[in-house]
C-alpha cells in the first residue's frame, strides 16, 4: 500500500513516522560528556552572576542605558553639586587612565558574537578586560575627585565601596551591597530582603541572585583574610571570632568586587571553567554578551560623572582616542554614550 504524502515528506523525503537520522559529524561529543562536570555547573554559576547583572541594568534602564543613568543622576544632589569644580590636578594621569579604560572596553568586543569557537577562548579574559576598563575609569574619578587615586586594588575596592556607601552617588543597580556575612547576611540597596536561592537554578528573582552574587563575593574576601591571619600568626586553625572579626572590619561588598573576584578567577584559576564547560555556542554568546553590557552600561555611569566636573578634559581625550582608533568599535561604544551625556554633539 503506497503511503500517502504530507508536507513533511515533500521538503525532507521523509514521512512524518520515519526517524530524522542523525549527523554524527555534527555531534559534539565533548559537551554531551562535559554536561554534567564540575566545570559546566561553574560555568552556569558565573553565566547566571553575569547575567543577572546585565538584566538588571537593561530592566532599569534599557538596552541604551547612558541617558537614563544620566538621568538618575541629575536628580542626585551630591551628583549635582559637582558642577564647575574646576581642572583637576593631573589632567595628563586622568586622560591616561580613560584611554586605558577605553583600550580595556574594546578589546572585550574583539571577536564577533557569532564566532562561537573563538568566544570560547574570548570570554577567558573578558573578565579580566572588563575589571580594567571599568576600574581605569573608577580610577580617573577618584583622581579628579581627590587629586589622587588607591596604589593597590584593594584600596580601590574600598574607595568605590564608599562611593557607593557614603556618597550615594551611584544608581541602581550599582548601588546593590552585601554589609555583613555574620551574624546574618545584611544588604544594602535592596527593595525588600532577599531570599536564598540556588547558583544552578534558571529561574530566580534578580535581586535574589545579586544577594547571592554579593554575599559569595564577601565570604571568599573573608575566608582569603582569615587564611591571611593564620599564615602571619603560624596557626594551623584560625583564632576563636577571626572570621568575624574580618567580617566586621571588610568595606561593604559591591558589584566591583565582583568584577575582580572574576578577574582574579580568569588570571590565576583553572581556565577548565571555560575550555570545559562552555557546553555551547548560546551559553559562550550569552556570557559574552553579558559581561559587555554590564561594562558599557558601567562605563558611562563614570563618563557621566566625569562629565559633570571635567567634561572638556573628557571629551578632548574621547576625540583623540576615536581618531586613533582603527578598529572602528569606538564609533559604536564610545560616541553613542558621550553623545547621550551631552559632549561631541557637533
Amino acid at each position: 500500500m503506497k503511503r500517502r504524502s504530507s508536507l513533511r515528506h515533500v521538503q525532507t523525503g521523509r514521512y512524518r513516522d520515519e526517524p530524522v537520522p542523525i549527523r554524527f559529524s555534527a555531534l559534539d561529543l565533548y559537551a554531551l560528556l562535559d554536561a554534567d562536570s564540575d566545570e559546566a555547573k561553574t560555568f552556569t554559576t558565573y553565566l547566571g552572576y553575569w547575567l543577572c547583572l546585565a538584566e538588571h541594568v537593561q530592566t532599569i534602564h534599557g538596552d541604551e542605558p547612558t541617558a537614563s543613568i544620566l538621568a538618575d543622576l541629575r536628580q542626585r544632589k551630591c551628583f549635582r553639586s559637582l558642577k564647575g569644580r574646576g581642572t583637576p590636578r593631573d589632567p595628563e594621569q586622568v586622560r591616561s587612565l580613560m584611554l586605558n579604560g577605553w583600550t580595556s572596553e574594546l578589546r572585550l568586543h574583539l571577536i564577533d558574537l557569532d564566532d562561537a569557537g573563538r568566544l570560547w577562548i574570548g570570554n577567558h579574559g573578558a573578565p579580566i578586560d572588563a575589571y580594567y576598563a571599568t576600574s581605569r575609569m573608577a580610577s580617573a574619578w577618584l583622581l579628579i575627585r581627590d587629586g589622587a587615586v588607591p596604589e593597590t586594588h584593594a584600596g580601590l575596592l574600598r574607595a568605590v565601596s564608599a562611593l557607593v556607601t557614603s556618597q550615594k552617588l551611584f544608581p541602581k543597580p550599582w548601588d546593590l551591597t552585601c554589609d555583613a556575612l555574620m551574624p546574618t547576611p545584611a544588604y544594602g540597596g535592596f527593595p525588600v530582603p532577599p531570599e536564598s536561592c540556588s547558583n544552578l537554578s534558571a529561574r530566580v528573582d534578580v535581586h535574589d541572585r545579586s544577594a547571592m552574587l554579593l554575599r559569595t563575593t564577601r565570604d571568599r574576601g573573608v575566608k582569603a583574610k582569615v587564611e591571611e591571619a593564620k599564615r602571619k600568626q603560624k596557626r594551623r586553625r584560625a583564632r576563636a571570632g577571626e572570621r568575624q572579626r574580618h567580617d566586621e572590619r571588610m568595606a561593604a561588598t559591591t558589584g566591583f568586587d565582583f568584577a575582580w573576584r572574576m578577574r582574579t578567577r580568569s588570571n590565576y584559576g583553572d581556565p577548565g571553567m571555560f575550555r570545559v564547560g562552555t557546553l555551547t555556542g548560546d551559553r559562550s554568546r550569552a556570557y559574552a554578551t553579558a559581561v559587555r553590557a554590564w561594562t558599557t552600561a558601567t562605563m558611562g555611569l563614570f563618563e557621566a560623572v566625569i562629565a559633570q566636573r571635567a567634561g572638556s578634559l573628557l571629551e578632548e581625550s574621547a576625540v583623540y582616542f576615536l581618531t586613533r582608533d582603527r578598529s572602528g568599535i569606538a564609533d559604536t561604544l564610545l560616541l553613542p554614550r558621550l553623545k547621550a551625556i551631552g559632549l561631541l554633539s557637533t
